[in-house]
């Protein structure tokens, strides 16, 4: 887990799954929203890493929130079943400088479908 973790075992309020190719950016993007910082250089991801962070709401409520950030490339898809599990929300993100990570979205999103029929998507164009 990341330094935002917090050392816990318990059960988040709510699980973000965030998906699509390699180098789409989803890593700097969860690094900059949960950490709120930005380091120029990072290798891949390496099949997943988790987050937890406590979001505050608006009324005071604190919700603990994981993120699982996964490795988009094509050697950890035996991997992603066992990510979908108990995901209440889907994260795609795509590369508006390389078509092909759009393209792609179509894959990333049967998959998906696949496993968590009904969850909320969320389509993100990084970079």
């Amino acid at each position: 887990m990341s330094s935002s973790s917090k050392e816990t075992t318990d059960d988040p309020d709510i699980k973000i799954i965030v998906i699509g190719d390699a180098a789409v950016g989803k890593s700097k993007m969860i690094e900059r929203f949960l950490e709120d910082d930005f380091n120029n250089f990072r290798l891949s991801t390496h099949a997943l890493t988790l987050y937890r962070k406590d979001v505050v709401l608006g009324d005071g409520k604190v919700v603990k929130t994981d993120v699982w950030d996964t490795g988009g490339q094509e050697k950890f898809n035996s991997l992603h079943a066992s990510y979908y599990f108990q995901a209440d929300v889907a994260i795609m993100v795509f590369d508006v400088t390389r078509k092909c990570t759009y393209i792609n979205l179509k894959t990333w999103y049967e998959e998906l479908r696949q496993h968590c029929e009904e969850i909320p998507v969320i389509l993100v164009a990084n970079k």
